[in-house]
């Protein structure tokens, strides 16, 4: 299973802070990572109590906080901080001279915490448990989408299924670029659901649930078995023609333009 989460709010060592401590107590430790590191191999002993120097990896530039929970691993992933490295113009012995522009700017939504994790172990441990957790987290990475799903699906409605499997990618997992489609679970945040048009009659074809900070949560069913029998992809499909179809992401036209909110500036 996967857990997803998109973000404007910049890396800041305080967000970094938070979106660790999160990961370390949310659910009485139920995803707290054994071992941690910033890039692979994932080797680091994670110590609850020195979360301040975790964050100092997230926050840099480019950082990342990499983490993993059980051997073998229950809990696998990754939290991304996807702003510009920081570029220098170096004279003849190597010695940083001048900082220089990056040629691009950071993505939007950049943010953006992944999760990875057994489906055994998640409903051995209680599925609803791992939901809430989904919403802590989301939460505390002060997301506009996040997502709860089978990687199975994930995967079938992001990869292109005419990739070969050394150069498999994901498409349509960008925010800004309207909404990546309907998973077993979808977070929106306020700004994202009025946009959507979330406030709508919906019930027929989806739960329907107001987060604590007024964003919505919708779900299809209680358990993310079947999700992807017939009966419930056409569920999705009369949901997404409700909405718009032109908002949502779609496989099957990977480039095709699409409707997306004025998301303005990133958030503080």
């Amino acid at each position: 299973m996967a857990i997803r989460l998109f973000s404007r709010q910049e890396l800041v060592e305080g967000v970094a802070e938070r979106q660790i401590a999160v990961l370390s107590n949310g659910g009485g430790g139920l995803m707290r990572p054994d071992k941690c590191g910033r890039s692979e191999p994932i080797r680091t002993p994670f110590d609850p109590s020195r979360i301040d120097e975790a964050a100092t990896w997230l926050s840099a530039p480019a950082g990342r906080f990499m983490y993993r929970k059980g051997r073998p691993a229950n809990v696998t992933g990754v939290m991304w901080n996807r702003s510009n490295p920081e570029l220098w113009e170096r004279d003849t012995r190597g010695k940083p001279i001048r900082r220089m522009s990056p040629k691009f700017p950071p993505p939007l939504f950049i943010n953006h915490w992944t999760a990875d994790f057994d489906s055994k172990w998640a409903f051995s441990i209680g599925l609803e448990k791992v939901v809430d957790l989904a919403i802590e987290m989301f939460d505390a990475s002060g997301s506009d989408f996040g997502l709860l799903t089978t990687l199975a699906d994930l995967n079938a409605k992001n990869i292109d299924q005419g990739e070969t499997a050394t150069s498999i990618s994901y498409r349509g997992l960008d925010p800004a670029l309207g909404v990546p489609g309907l998973y077993w679970i979808n977070l929106f945040s306020v700004e994202f659901a009025g946009w959507l048009g979330l406030s709508r009659p919906l019930e027929d074809l989806v739960s329907r649930k107001t987060l604590a900070d007024g964003g919505v949560m919708l779900r299809f069913g209680e358990s993310p078995k079947g999700f992807r029998d017939p009966e419930n992809l056409e569920r999705q499909r009369l949901l997404i023609e409700r909405l718009g179809p032109e908002k949502f992401f779609d496989i099957r036209f990977p480039d095709r333009k699409l409707d997306a909110p004025n998301w303005g500036t990133r958030s503080p």
